[in-house]
């Protein structure tokens, strides 16, 4: 019969800052971190909603009526981003990772803020995605290989459950 208490000790990371143990975090399960993407994407999706609406009506005689729908959808994604980001910065969680009770940490445990969560786990690496996905008939490879490797890597304890977006950071996700 396994020990609960090794499967819990395998999923407890100690943080340290020079050499010196600091305290204890649990990583985040791989679950938790599906739950949040999926949150975030729903949320995301329902805001195209109006965007879709109005480019369908532009092409007929409501094309005022869709160029309203497309502003509101603009202002409700830009809204919808500056929230993130700014809930990101301030707690290193975004709406769904605040539902589901986990957060972005740094190595040594600290909030990464702005630079760890927002620019260097979101906006570098979507942008390394971006510019490797308009590689020719690689691209489309590149962009499913690089989902496929991180879901293949949150489910590995070896590394910490990091995903090569929180290596890019030098961060962890962790219960809250």
């Amino acid at each position: 019969m396994q020990d609960f208490r090794e499967a819990y000790q395998s999923t407890a990371v100690e943080v340290q800052e020079n050499e010196i143990q600091e305290n204890e975090v649990e990583l985040a399960s791989p679950w938790q971190r599906i739950g949040a993407v999926l949150i975030n994407s729903l949320i995301t999706m329902v805001l195209y909603v109006p965007l879709f609406v109005g480019t369908a009506m532009m092409g007929d005689s409501n094309g005022e009526r869709g160029l309203m729908w497309i502003v509101i959808s603009a202002v409700l994604l830009l809204a919808w981003g500056i929230y993130q980001a700014v809930l990101m910065s301030k707690t290193g969680q975004s709406l769904g990772k605040k539902l589901l009770g986990i957060k972005v940490v740094t190595l040594e445990g600290d909030n990464p803020g702005f630079v760890g969560t927002v620019l260097m786990r979101e906006i570098v690496y979507n942008i390394i995605l971006t510019v490797l996905g308009m590689i020719p008939f690689l691209g489309v490879l590149i962009s499913i290989g690089a989902a496929i490797a991180l879901l293949v890597m949150i489910f590995l304890d070896g590394n910490n459950r990091r995903t090569l977006q929180d290596m890019l950071a030098k961060t962890l996700v962790v219960k809250a």
